[in-house]
């Protein structure tokens, strides 16, 4: 399958793109938006997702990679946060299929996939890959080292605080959540994704979590890794077929 590419602006920092990868001649069966990790800071980049984004098209899932500014660049909290709706609304702008794709947030990533639904009742599915969304809890298990004091710097200097940074999305936000833990992750520790899922399930959210053998924390986004099998199939619209366990 041929694999059409193209580029969104969404502001005018060079890092407010959107990539977009889309089939040709061959229809669309789905959609994604993809939140890509690196703890803000930018450890990873979007275009580290093209071998994810074109392994989906070739299922007939067009894929839009979302960069924004990090933390270093503009980008410490709210100001990734407002990128990340700024893109959804710029994408939502320019119509099918993008208007109804579910939003994926790989690590940090997923801290922003649901700061760009939080409040807005849009109804979205979303599909969270080795999450790291409770900043506090981020913090006080160590999870990325100095990342978070880092991303909310000005923030806490102004006397705010971590939770208040952690966006909290209800049943009108989320049409359906779904959490893929790696099972062998040596980035996001079990306790967080654990503590992550009480939360939501505390605050009325249904949450399917599935996990994956032998995955570790990249291997969720490279479908050149077993561990992506579920990825692939979850956002190809097979969730039967994904790997895992669910709980």
């Amino acid at each position: 399958m041929t694999v059409q590419e193209g580029v969104l602006r969404y502001g005018d920092s060079p890092w407010q793109r959107i990539d977009l990868y889309t089939p040709v001649r061959e229809p669309v069966r789905g959609a994604a938006v993809i939140f890509h990790g690196g703890f803000w800071r930018h450890d990873r980049i979007a275009r580290d997702l093209e071998p994810l984004a074109v392994a989906l098209v070739r299922r007939g899932c067009a894929t839009a990679a979302v960069e924004y500014r990090p933390a270093w660049d503009g980008g410490q909290w709210p100001a990734a946060a407002e990128d990340a709706v700024q893109a959804l609304e710029r994408l939502d702008a320019a119509g099918a299929p993008w208007q109804d794709a579910t939003l994926v947030g790989h690590s940090a990533g997923a801290h922003l996939a649901l700061a760009a639904v939080a409040g807005r009742g849009a109804g979205r599915r979303a599909v969270l890959l080795a999450p790291v969304v409770d900043l506090a809890h981020t913090l006080a298990t160590g999870t990325g080292g100095p990342a978070v004091g880092h991303f909310l710097a000005g923030h806490l200097a102004a006397g705010g605080t971590a939770d208040e940074a952690t966006p909290r999305p209800s049943r009108a936000d989320l049409a359906s959540l779904t959490v893929v833990e790696a099972a062998c992750d040596q980035a996001v520790p079990s306790e967080l994704t654990e503590y992550q899922l009480k939360g939501w399930r505390d605050g009325g959210l249904a949450v399917d979590h599935h996990t994956v053998p032998g995955a570790r924390h990249m291997h969720l986004v490279n479908p050149d890794r077993d561990g992506c099998a579920a990825v692939l199939a979850l956002l190809a619209g097979d969730p039967a077929a994904a790997e895992g366990s669910a709980s």
